[in-house]
């Protein structure tokens, strides 16, 4: 992962700088922090953001076309052990909307022991076919060991057909290999059967 300190000067362009913030977004950036001021005219924001590192050269080719188009962007690299002082967690997340799904998934973080950094969410409301209304993008510190499938169990009764990609990343910045068909397996299990594999997971585990 890439940690990067983004400073973007230009004219004030609402719509120009929102596309530059959702390109980011495209190449599963995260926002950690930002700011931004407005003054005659003119814009200033610093963006504080974790970028996969595979995202590098595109991110740079989207940069120049966005200086082409009056933006003013400079990129500082922030050290490395800044980025992971404890193992972290990112998820992203596609379906339907409901209400209060965003109160749900911090609750089922939280109970896991993820604290929330930073939360992208959308909601786009009529969509065409094969698109997603709700989409969410998180990262969030893992304050102690967390079992990804039983996260990922209580992740997927949110919503019915939720696409969910989480990753959990550790100090040295490498993720955690997974088999995540065969949790979806156990997932398309009658109610009664899925309840007594959690429950015996929780025996095993304690």
């Amino acid at each position: 992962m890439l940690h990067w300190l983004l400073t973007v000067v230009g004219k004030d362009q609402p719509e120009l700088l929102q596309k530059f913030c959702g390109t980011i977004g495209l190449m599963e950036g995260i926002f950690l922090d930002s700011q931004q001021t407005v003054m005659a005219g003119n814009v200033m924001a610093m963006y504080r953001i974790c970028l996969p590192r595979n995202h590098l050269s595109f991110a740079r080719k989207m940069f120049d076309e966005f200086e082409e188009k009056g933006l003013d962007i400079s990129i500082k690299t922030l050290p490395a052990e800044s980025l992971q002082e404890r193992p972290c967690l990112t998820l992203n997340l596609r379906g339907q909307y409901r209400f209060s799904i965003d109160h749900d998934i911090r609750m089922i973080l939280e109970s896991h022991g993820a604290v929330i950094e930073h939360l992208n969410q959308s909601y786009l409301g009529q969509v065409e076919e094969g698109e997603y209304p709700f989409s969410a993008k998180i990262r969030a510190q893992i304050t102690r060991p967390i079992s990804k499938a039983n996260l990922l169990q209580a992740l997927y009764r949110l919503a019915p057909r939720l696409l969910i990609d989480l990753n959990i990343i550790g100090v040295n910045g490498e993720q955690e290999p997974f088999d995540q068909e065969e949790l979806l397996n156990k997932h398309q299990q009658p109610e009664q059967e899925l309840i007594q594999s959690l429950a015996m997971s929780s025996l095993l585990e304690h």
